[in-house]
């Protein structure tokens, strides 16, 4: 049920998201305008983010409560297909609600302060006029949604009309039906019963009542020269007639490239006559705020209009503060960026450790990654195959919780080799290539069956080098052509030509570099597997809580 806003603002808030959108590097945030919403206690509500329909997978949606706080441990409270109910409203359930909302890598936040009552009579959340009105209309269809079969009952200024259950409650246009009007409905939501209401206010229209097209009157596009570390009233006046109150909103809003956010430090709006007012209190002017736009808005359904104000520095001396401020930000920048650079793997698996509870995948994929490598009866439990069938899967898999496919491991019994590859290889996010000495030998890769002396054998390819071979090619052409599939190298033993490699591999060496292994070198796996799993997409959830505390990991 949607209330109405009023153009206050919680600034921590603000705050609080636009750090985390400098945080999410690459990302685009967008605040929105906080809402506020009256609700009655005893009564049921439901908020809905941005109108977000449930049916678009792509989008992912998260309730925090006063900043960070989690819903679970609050009574009454329940997220249902991305919408918050209340059920019902509490007193204490008082406070700020934001909705984080991504899509690819958009994302938006919107903030809504409740107020709960406890009154008899629910607020006004909607208003018509006597002369235009023929009847009234329950607009709770969320309520009808999940209980088709809800009971409606009505009342004018608090005391029962005599209407039987009906959505619609006619009305004749006269002068005597002012008042406000709800309607109460009783319905069952997952087994139990509630109550929910909608209040509509029906007042007579003036016979002199124009509505007028909201204008601003000043500011009208002004520049105003300041003083860095000085305070200044930014006044705003804007004309709106004998236009409903309750309908007309006037604040201001901060604009720089990119971003617009509304400012609560405000006084008013006031009214004086057909006038509404309002004053910006800017404290402390800083550098940011030069050549920044401060715009104030008023809207009504009759129309909107807009001013605005930009602040230049009133003395050419400032202009060297600035330049000195840009020059220490941009070694700032500067700073940070060398900073991300070194240490760049560990702030994304840091990142990636914080966020774990919430990470999910919707491209479809079953696998995280698709293990490739040299593997048959005749090399026997080789450093290649442990590597493979045993410290891979030890740590991916059981540390990690990622979901693997190891060639040799998990094929099931009569599948067709080559379609097998082809359909695991096309639903994992990472081809793993493990390589060793004998990957890619520099004569030829076929191995006879008898002995080399006997002229009359020609030599046949090894099956479990076919197999690899055709594992790769899949692979490297889903990554090279298809570019649907990201391949790590990885090296297990020394000894590798890396100048005998096919030139696929060796374009995918010299852009993505060989991850190498070290049996004997506790030091050194440290970082291959933190490079590992930075090459790898994120993990879904993590089944050990000892991570952090394995040392060769």
């Amino acid at each position: 049920m949607l209330l109405k806003r009023k153009p206050k603002s919680s600034f921590a808030f603000y705050f609080q998201w636009i750090l985390i959108s400098l945080l999410l590097g690459g990302v685009e945030m967008q605040v929105k305008p906080l809402r506020t919403y009256y609700f009655t206690a005893g009564l049921a509500f439901k908020l809905q983010c941005n109108n977000i329909q449930t049916q678009n997978q792509n989008v992912s949606v998260t309730w925090s409560y006063n900043q960070d706080q989690k819903l679970e441990n609050i009574s009454g409270i329940s997220v249902k297909h991305d919408a918050l109910w209340f059920l019902p409203a509490r007193p204490f359930h008082k406070g700020n609600y934001s909705c984080l909302s991504r899509q690819g890598k958009e994302s938006w936040v919107t903030v809504f302060n409740i107020t709960v009552d406890e009154a008899s009579c629910p607020r006004m959340n909607r208003e018509n006029t006597a002369q235009t009105t023929r009847e009234l209309t329950c607009m709770l269809e969320h309520i009808f949604q999940v209980d088709p079969q809800a009971h409606v009952t009505w009342m004018k200024n608090c005391k029962p009309l005599n209407v039987t259950n009906s959505m619609v409650l006619p009305m004749n246009r006269s002068p005597d039906n002012e008042g406000l009007y709800t309607c109460f409905v009783n319905f069952t939501f997952e087994g139990q019963n509630y109550s929910a209401a909608q209040t509509t206010k029906i007042y007579i229209v003036p016979t002199d009542f124009v509505v007028t097209q909201p204008k601003v009157i000043f500011p009208q596009q002004e520049h105003l020269k300041v003083t860095l570390g000085k305070s200044y009233n930014l006044k705003c006046k804007a004309l709106v007639g004998k236009n409903g109150k309750d309908e007309t909103f006037l604040y201001w809003l901060r604009q720089i490239p990119g971003s617009s956010v509304e400012l609560p430090n405000t006084s008013g709006p006031f009214f004086e006559e057909d006038y509404m007012l309002s004053t910006l209190h800017l404290s402390d002017i800083t550098a940011k705020d030069i050549n920044a736009n401060f715009t104030c808005v008023i809207e009504h359904p009759a129309g909107n209009d807009f001013g605005t104000v930009t602040l230049i520095p009133d003395n050419e001396q400032y202009v060297w503060v600035i330049v000195g401020l840009i020059a220490i930000s941009a070694g700032l920048i500067i700073l940070s960026a060398v900073g991300f650079y070194l240490f760049k793997v560990d702030l994304v698996l840091a990142y990636r450790g914080l966020c774990s509870p919430i990470t999910t995948h919707t491209d479809g994929k079953s696998y995280d990654a698709y293990i490739s490598y040299l593997h048959g009866d005749e090399l026997g439990l080789s450093s290649t195959m442990t590597f493979a069938l045993q410290s891979l899967p030890a740590v991916l898999e059981e540390l990690y919780g990622y979901k693997l496919f190891i060639s040799g491991r998990d094929e099931l019994p009569g599948e067709a080799v080559h379609d097998a590859v082809a359909d695991r290889m096309n639903r994992s996010r990472r081809l793993i290539i493990v390589l060793t000495s004998r990957s890619f030998e520099s004569r030829s890769a076929t191995e006879p069956l008898l002995s080399h002396s006997d002229p009359s054998v020609t030599p046949i390819p090894s099956a479990s080098r076919i197999w690899g071979t055709y594992e790769q090619r899949v692979g490297l052409y889903d990554a090279l052509v298809k570019e649907g599939l990201k391949v790590i190298l990885v090296q297990v033993e020394d000894g590798v030509d890396e100048n005998s490699l096919p030139e696929s591999l060796q374009y995918i060496r010299r852009t993505k570099g060989i991850l190498k292994w070290r049996s004997d070198s506790d030091g050194a796996n440290r970082k291959f597997w933190k490079h590992l799993r930075y090459q790898m997409p994120p993990a879904q959830r993590r089944k050990s809580k000892q991570m952090t505390e394995l040392k060769d990991v």
